[in-house]
């Protein structure tokens, strides 16, 4: 067994001081800096925990690749790690929906406690695995899952529990931030900027997780559930990526006093009723989330006590993840010292969520058209008959007769807001719709 006594451990004897045996599911970049976090911070981990820790089994899906751990911890047989009755504590760092669910499922059957970065698994079955959890009296720990090293979901589930949570926004996938952040600085177009981020190794040879909105659906599904605890159905969650934003809009959206930004957005919409939506944004400049650049993530939250909150950070990589993961390695080793278990919080369903064409918003809409006279009459005319007020407008002239109109628009409903696009769209003078993006004030 892979074991670290340190220098503050010199000081208790050996009744004081409980063994945490561990076994990892998966050990790649997240899993072996969680290791080397361990080992390296050990008497910090003890001085919190009177607690050492072993490392008993590794279970990888690849034997090849070159491990930071000995060879003779590492096994292909995950259930042989789930199943091994001297591990206390299971460490799921594999990621997705399979088979990391069914690992997770039998650790709890077989008693053990778990810890997990795993988004995708929490976001689809987290309330059933809480409850069984639960049910059985033992920790299943999950902040690594939502914004690497940001500490979101400790506070949402103990300092901020008494508050309601009227709204949270977060920029919760670094990947997008920083192809955004480059576009707008550059003055760049998607396709290149994404190019970039690839060769960088920001961005993965598939990036759809990131760009199309996956990875950020699953992240403020979770925080929506402890928020409102109730489990959201990923089909009611909107969802809309990055890949429509284009150096135009970029350039509208610093002269109307905005930055894009691709958000996750949870809030209450009436009495039991909440709406969640990712999509791309425009944010004032005035906002704190507009200042969050690069690969960095953020969530701001607006709680009827509190008030406004900002938590930023490195919401990716080995370093910052291996922290969320050995924090709440660290309450479930708490708890083991204390004989008890965590705090669950309330995670069941019955939340109703409501439609996007339900929302009430200003909006951004950009339109080729004809250069001619009367065409911005005809424009305003028919968003004015689904009761869309136009609040700014900027127009550019372009060559072969055509032009540019970009306009803001004051609050509306949604579906009118929808409805009123494809009327533009139909007029002769309108030679084709170019975008639009909802704004967050």
């Amino acid at each position: 067994m892979a074991t670290w006594y340190n220098r503050g451990m010199q000081s208790s004897t050996s009744a004081d001081i409980r063994t945490i045996r561990l076994g990892f599911l998966g050990f790649g970049t997240v899993g072996e800096g969680t290791y080397r976090m361990l080992v390296g911070n050990a008497d910090e981990v003890f001085a919190k925990t009177s607690a050492k820790f072993e490392v008993v089994r590794v279970g990888v899906r690849d034997l090849t690749k070159v491990r930071g751990v000995a060879a003779e911890f590492i096994t292909d047989d995950l259930r042989s790690v789930v199943l091994d009755p001297s591990i206390d504590v299971i460490l799921e760092l594999m990621g997705g929906e399979e088979p990391a669910g069914e690992m997770v499922q039998l650790a709890l059957e077989q008693g053990k406690h778990v810890v997990t970065a795993n988004k995708e698994l929490i976001a689809k079955h987290g309330s059933r695995l809480i409850g069984e959890a639960k049910s059985r009296g033992l920790d299943l720990h999950f902040e690594a899952a939502v914004g690497g090293g940001i500490p979101v979901v400790q506070p949402l589930k103990h300092q901020l529990a008494g508050n309601d949570v009227i709204k949270m926004m977060g920029i919760l996938n670094g990947t997008t931030n920083f192809i955004l952040s480059k576009m707008e600085a550059e003055g760049a177009d998607f396709g290149e900027v994404l190019a970039e981020a690839q060769r960088l190794g920001y961005a993965e040879a598939d990036p759809s997780a990131d760009v199309d909105g996956f990875d950020t659906m699953y992240k403020i599904s979770i925080l929506a559930a402890i928020c409102f605890g109730k489990q959201i159905p990923l089909e009611d969650v909107h969802r809309e990526g990055i890949r429509s934003v284009s150096a135009a809009d970029m350039k509208y959206a610093k002269q109307f006093g905005f930055k894009i930004k691709l958000l996750g957005i949870c809030e209450e919409i009436g009495e039991g009723e909440v709406m969640v939506r990712v999509h791309p944004t425009f944010v004032p400049l005035g906002h704190q989330l507009a200042n969050v650049n690069g690969v960095y993530n953020a969530v701001w939250l607006h709680g009827d006590f509190v008030g406004d909150l900002m938590f930023s950070g490195r919401g990716a990589g080995a370093d910052p993840t291996a922290s969320a993961v050995v924090g709440d390695l660290i309450d479930v080793a708490r708890n083991l010292v204390a004989g008890g278990s965590g705090s669950a919080i309330p995670y069941g369903v019955g939340m109703r969520v409501t439609s996007i064409k339900e929302l009430e918003s200003r909006y951004y809409v950009r339109f080729e058209v004809e250069d001619q006279p009367g065409t911005l009459g005809d424009i305003a005319t028919s968003f004015s008959r689904y009761q869309v007020g136009l609040a700014q407008m900027e127009m550019v002239t372009k060559v072969g007769g055509k032009g540019e109109i970009a306009f803001m628009t004051h609050v509306c409903q949604e579906g009118n807001f929808r409805s009123a696009l494809e009327a533009v769209a139909s007029l002769g003078c309108v030679s084709r719709l170019e975008g639009w993006f909802r704004v967050e004030e």
